[in-house]
């Protein structure tokens, strides 16, 4: 009686000063919290065997079925859910993830759905999963996790949010959808816009012109940048509520308990979770702070700095979206690590009282990971990892030590790998040889949106607009996206002297958000010199 009143006191209040549904919402979660009532024990019986998960066993759509290669290719996915990491490339390594995968999707009986795994290079330790099926293994969780049974769980989590639907529930992404995280393209803009001042009858309608001053900074911010991605992928990638969260727990347990793996993994990752957040709402906030004033000063050098006002408001908007982001991260109730394992502890033992004793298997993944090439690439991106930050506070000297030391043969084309050479070479003040990294990398399917944009950079300064257009479309096949590159994509075309073809580009722009502005001035400025 008293939590009835509790609760009809509390809704009472809220709904006659406020009318807010969302923070009604939020009332109820907390006073359930307050009253012992969570997911875990709001049900009998095993979660897969619940009602509320039998409506998701079928379904008939684009991940429905198994052992199709996930391909990007041909959509258009938002900016801001596209993956910002590098993929590692690691066969030896994907097979392994994948038998794992494979043993806890089995356990799924529902319509078998099309789920992958692969590798990025992040040192974070939580990995995470897209709306089109793709699981992405952080390499720094590979590098602390014990335990085979360890890496089912993680993996058995976010096939959960997958089977679960919760990408169609929720927004994966939180208040961000307007950041402007990509450096060159921002600076790109910027250009342009000052440009399209230009009389009507100037020969060059579009043309690139960056400072050297300029783009040393935003090369160093590049690099703050860079350490952010490392450490906190998921900041961008998920944004689950809470009951999604005790969902895909609840779920996990079941498929990864189902396959043979120990409940006692559990405590295990959790634990890891928490050593490791603990460790990381610190660093993010320094370099975030590093990251704006190199941007700051990369504007103020080119003499951008009122060039246009939405640029400059869309740019303040968006830094401080992130940093909301970030700190968000770290506040949500749901991310606690330690309550996460109580709960779970709790479900076990009433559902899984004969798989407790059940032991952890360190063996077989410990072996794996001790072989040569694992032991020597996850090496090596550790060590590229500490030539970014040694690069960060300026000390060119061990940056370049530890870079050198992560260029094993393995690794040497590696997009990660040559990003970080070329961060340094910048650092030195030795553009060329910075160039030239590129060149040698083997696997620009797996880099990141900021290598690309990086890529793209150079070809648009030196005016290779031709090459332009091939980057862009690599770019846009392997990200499945069409807005990230669709300013340079408009000022290559007009420069090829296809200005339709350009007009039509810039006329997609009115449904991307964080584009639309520029396009329109760009467009504007195409229309009247036509």
């Amino acid at each position: 009686m008293m939590k009835l009143l509790h609760t009809l006191l509390s809704v009472f209040l809220f709904v006659g000063l406020t009318g807010c549904g969302s923070t009604m919402e939020g009332i109820g979660s907390a006073l359930s919290n307050m009253t012992g009532s969570k997911k875990h024990n709001g049900f009998e019986g095993r979660y897969i065997d619940q009602q509320e998960v039998a409506e998701f066993k079928q379904r008939n759509d684009a991940l429905s079925g198994k052992g199709r290669l996930i391909s990007y290719d041909g959509l258009d996915i938002p900016a801001n859910q596209i993956r910002q990491s590098h993929i590692v490339h690691s066969p030896e390594l994907n097979r392994y993830l994948t038998a794992i995968l494979d043993k806890v999707t089995a356990q799924w009986n529902g319509t078998p759905v099309n789920i992958q795994v692969q590798v990025i290079h992040s040192q974070n330790f939580a990995p995470y999963a897209d709306a089109y099926g793709m699981v992405s293994m952080p390499l720094g969780a590979l590098a602390n996790i014990e335990s085979e049974d360890e890496l089912a769980l993680m993996l058995a989590h976010e096939v959960s949010h997958i089977v679960l639907r919760h990408h169609e529930r929720e927004s994966v992404v939180t208040d961000n959808n307007d950041n402007i995280n990509t450096l060159s393209s921002a600076f790109i803009m910027a250009n342009v816009i000052k440009d399209s001042k230009w009389d009507d009858d100037g020969e060059d309608l579009f043309a690139y012109h960056p400072t050297n001053h300029g783009q040393k900074n935003i090369s160093k911010a590049a690099i703050y940048g860079g350490i952010i991605q490392t450490v906190s992928t998921n900041v961008w990638n998920t944004a689950w509520k809470r009951n999604q969260e005790d969902e895909a727990d609840l779920l996990a347990l079941d498929m990864a308990l189902a396959a043979g793996y120990s409940p006692r993994a559990s405590a295990h990752v959790l634990q890891r979770l928490a050593d490791f957040q603990g460790k990381q709402k610190s660093l993010l906030s320094k370099y975030w702070k590093y990251k704006k004033e190199s941007i700051t000063s990369a504007f103020q050098s080119a003499d951008l700095s009122q060039v246009n006002a939405q640029i400059d408001s869309t740019f303040d908007e968006g830094m401080n979206a992130a940093l909301g982001t970030v700190t968000d991260y770290f506040q949500r109730t749901h991310m606690s690590p330690e309550d996460r394992d109580l709960s779970a502890r709790e479900y076990v033992r009433r559902e899984y009282g004969d798989h407790i004793r059940r032991r952890v298997d360190k063996q077989s993944w410990q072996a794996f990971r001790r072989q040569e090439n694992i032991a020597s690439l996850i090496y090596s991106y550790r060590q590229a990892f500490e030539a970014a930050n040694a690069l960060a506070v300026n000390d060119l000297t061990t940056a370049e030590t530890l870079a050198f030391s992560a260029l094993t043969p393995e690794v040497s084309g590696h997009p990660y790998i040559r990003e970080v050479l070329y961060n340094l070479r910048m650092a030195q003040n030795n553009p060329a040889k910075a160039a030239q990294n590129l060149t040698l990398i083997t696997h620009w399917k797996h880099a990141s949106p900021t290598l690309f944009d990086t890529r793209i950079e150079l070809d648009m300064a030196e005016q290779n607009y031709a090459r332009v257009l091939d980057s862009i479309a690599q770019a846009e096949a392997v990200f499945g996206n069409r807005s990230r590159f669709i300013v340079q994509k408009s000022i290559a075309l007009t420069n090829l002297g296809r200005q339709q073809e350009a007009i039509a580009e810039l006329e997609k722009c009115s449904v991307y958000n964080e584009v639309q502005n520029t396009c329109k001035q760009l467009l504007d400025r195409l229309n009247r010199v036509i």
